[in-house]
């Protein structure tokens, strides 16, 4: 019995590393966490993720006085997101309304030289006009460096992504993201008026 409760293990073990959920620079056990620090706020919030089913995981982040939640689909060229709700853009809101293309791309990507694209299509107001427009996103994996923030040292891949779109008025940004093997995002330093917060990672493990 007990030979066959390890063949069992490890064939379940092989299942979780060729789930379409899985992805070496985006981990998304169940039992991992992560705690992150807004570097312009100094926020400090503590992410985790719970699995929806085969293909969708939910992401949670637990701030200090709220809670904050997104749907991530799972699909075999990578990881999809569609964030709910209102997001503030200058000016006015945008609720985005259809995803083209993946978020973070699959395994054989994550290289130096590695590229990938997508697109938000949104929907909302600036200042008293409804308006429809577009985001669009061009990441590009260019060094594999070590890079040293308040959880330890990593080797990480750096990507360059560059945001550019329309939306009654132009939408452009930048922002630099350090993805480890195993951990994900250990750094990221955005800038423009989108792209995202910049954060560091203070801590990660089991628990």
């Amino acid at each position: 019995m007990r030979r066959w409760g390890s063949i069992a293990l490890v064939w379940l073990g092989s299942l979780a590393l060729t789930s379409p959920c899985a992805n070496p620079f985006y981990p998304t056990d169940p039992s991992l966490r992560w705690r992150y620090r807004n570097l312009a706020s100094q926020e400090v919030y503590t992410q985790s993720f719970s699995p929806l089913g085969p293909s969708a995981l939910l992401e949670r982040r637990q701030f200090a006085n709220r809670s904050e939640a997104v749907e991530w689909r799972c699909t075999p060229t990578g990881l999809q997101v569609l964030p709910a709700g209102e997001q503030p853009i200058p000016g006015g809101q945008a609720r985005i309304t259809r995803l083209v293309g993946v978020v973070i791309p699959a395994a054989e990507v994550w290289r130096v030289g590695g590229r990938w694209r997508y697109r938000y299509e949104l929907r909302g107001r600036v200042a008293f006009f409804d308006l429809s427009g577009h985001l669009e996103v061009d990441n590009r994996i260019v060094a594999k460096e070590w890079v040293s923030v308040p959880a330890g040292r990593f080797e990480a891949l750096r990507v360059e992504a560059s945001f550019k779109g329309e939306f009654g008025i132009r939408l452009e940004g930048r922002a630099t993201y350090w993805f480890a093997e195993g951990v994900g995002v250990v750094k990221q330093v955005s800038e423009g008026s989108v792209g995202g917060a910049s954060v560091e990672l203070l801590e990660f493990g089991r628990g």
